[in-house]
């Protein structure tokens, strides 16, 4: 019987058959795109929608953790660029000014973190971003082409497409067609409403919290001070009521409005009548003027996850697996970093390495969105509750301190399957971040950690006066491995690290620690790499 990957390899044209197949083209589909790109695996990326998003107030948070993530892909200039960086939040009931925070007063770089702070930025610039990096290796978002139907074997998949506009990698106008392409993996970064989450029959856990609504739009708005976020407060309906935040790069505000049904279960429509008015009941500022949306829309939360993550060759990331409230702003950037802890396992597993690595991807993930939803739903109703002002306060100054947990700094992998230590030298933990640091490298240059780990390679760090382990002969690259001795003399690295005197640190493609310990003989770090089912060789 033949496969569905030789069915397709035999029956169609040849150049259909790729690696994996990224169904969703939003910031989880390119930041997985990317990482699969630079470490040199074929994909190819599908969007239904037939032209990109250029506006909106989606997705507009990008925490630190994400920022490091964009670090890594070698985007975080472009994106720091375009975004505003802790910006000050004034809370209000009507036209009194409770107080004022700002969250940049405890969010200051340090040598272990470099991007303390939480971005604004919206989603649509986020893509574009993404986008042009992922088309300087050649791979371009096909739109227009939604998913159909996939068969699976043990050997691909195969994915029926329906292009409903635009053209193909070759140019040719593929309006109206329906075709085949044929992948050795596909994951599904399609949102809430996933096609290939449905498809895959895997089940989507929660509720919907019906009961709530919010209106949301991006406006010009004159009379207001763009240096802040402004939040006001209705006894009647709790915290979020209105909320105004400035986006610096489109130069208009993203505005969100609480509303409840009335007797009817009706929602007034978002229109810029709407806005007025009940910005005129909610805040009461005199001179301010809300001009019409440019764009707008109506949203209720959905708590909502999958219970696994992979079914066979199909693999899901993002909102496809778990949607959470808006609260703490954490869907898109937990959608992110499952795709940075996706694509090296693929690009390993499809140059060889077993692929029992890939089950390691909803073992370390899964129980993050699991942590995030029951977090991000507390936050929610905290907020939304009857003393939402001072909940709301709270709430920045807490993410204005060091190591919360909604900065993504804290999350890790300890006790998963992917880590080992092997003394205690180092008081950071195999499965833990590995921090940045200045350093210099043995010839005295002075250098960062995270240059040090930027790209889809694991890194032999070692720290003080050991040598880096040699490692055994050469054997078909799986994971490209890096050696990197260097010299600690500001003492970061130590602090950092908890070191205890030199050490050596096996750090993974996607910048968690492998491996701790005094010293690593070639054997035992060999049998740490194959332990990821990956042969390695070298990397200059």
């Amino acid at each position: 019987m033949q496969t569905a990957l030789h069915t397709a390899m035999h029956t169609h044209d040849q150049t259909n058959a790729i690696d994996v197949l990224v169904v969703g083209a939003g910031p989880v589909g390119l930041a997985l795109a990317l990482g699969l790109a630079r470490a040199g695996v074929g994909c190819r990326v599908i969007e239904r929608e037939p032209r990109f998003r250029d506006r909106g107030v989606r997705g507009k948070g990008v925490n630190p953790r994400t920022l490091e993530v964009f670090d890594d892909l070698g985007v975080v200039d472009a994106i720091l660029d375009r975004g505003a960086l802790d910006l000050k939040v004034r809370t209000y009931e009507g036209s009194r000014l409770l107080g004022e925070v700002d969250p940049a007063a405890g969010n200051r770089p340090a040598p272990d973190r470099p991007y303390p702070g939480m971005l604004l930025l919206g989603q649509h610039h986020t893509e574009e971003v993404l986008r042009e990096r992922l088309a300087g290796y050649g791979v371009t978002v096909e739109t227009g082409t939604e998913l159909i139907d996939y068969t699976q074997d043990a050997d691909g998949v195969l994915a029926t497409v329906h292009r409903a506009a635009g053209r193909d990698t070759d140019g040719r106008d593929t309006a109206g067609r329906t075709e085949q392409l044929a992948a050795r993996y596909l994951v599904g970064c399609d949102g809430g409403r996933s096609t290939v989450r449905k498809l895959a029959g895997i089940p989507f856990l929660g509720e919907t919290w019906e009961e709530e609504r919010f209106l949301m739009a991006s406006m010009d708005v004159d009379g207001l001070d763009t240096d802040a976020m402004h939040i006001w407060n209705d006894p009647r309906l709790g915290v979020g009521a209105l909320a105004m935040i400035p986006m610096r790069a489109d130069a208009n505000w993203a505005v969100h409005l609480s509303v409840a049904p009335d007797e009817h279960g009706a929602i007034p429509a978002p229109t810029g009548d709407t806005f007025r008015r009940l910005f005129a009941e909610r805040a009461g500022l005199p001179g301010i003027t809300l001009h019409e949306p440019v764009w707008s829309t109506v949203w209720r939360p959905t708590v909502r996850m999958v219970e696994r993550y992979r079914d066979g060759r199909v693999l899901l990331a993002g909102d496809a697996a778990h949607c959470h409230s808006a609260a703490g702003g954490q869907g898109m950037n937990t959608g992110i970093q499952d795709a940075h802890n996706l694509s090296w396992k693929l690009a390993a597993v499809l140059r060889g390495a077993a692929d029992r690595l890939l089950d390691s991807y909803q073992a370390e993930r899964l129980p993050v969105a699991r942590a995030v939803l029951a977090a991000t739903s507390a936050q929610h109703r905290a907020l939304f509750g009857a003393d939402g002002a001072r909940a709301l306060t709270e709430q920045f100054v807490h993410l204005a301190a060091a190591g919360n947990d909604f900065t993504g700094l804290s999350v890790g992998y300890r006790g998963g399957p992917l880590g080992r230590d092997l003394d205690d030298t180092t008081g950071i933990r195999a499965g833990d971040r590995a921090p940045d640091a200045p350093c210099t490298t043995a010839d005295g240059t002075p250098t960062r950690l995270f240059d040090l780990f930027r790209g889809p390679h694991f890194t032999l760090l070692t720290v003080g006066a050991h040598p880096a382990p040699e490692t055994s002969a050469p054997l078909p690259v799986a994971t490209p491995l890096r050696r990197a001795a260097v010299l600690d003399p500001g003492g970061h690295v130590a602090r950092a690290y908890g070191l205890r005197g030199p050490a050596v640190v096996l750090v993974r493609p996607d910048g968690y620690v492998a491996l701790t310990g005094a010293t690593a003989d070639p054997g035992t770090l060999a049998e740490q790499l194959l332990s990821y089912g990956a042969r390695y060789a070298p990397v200059a």
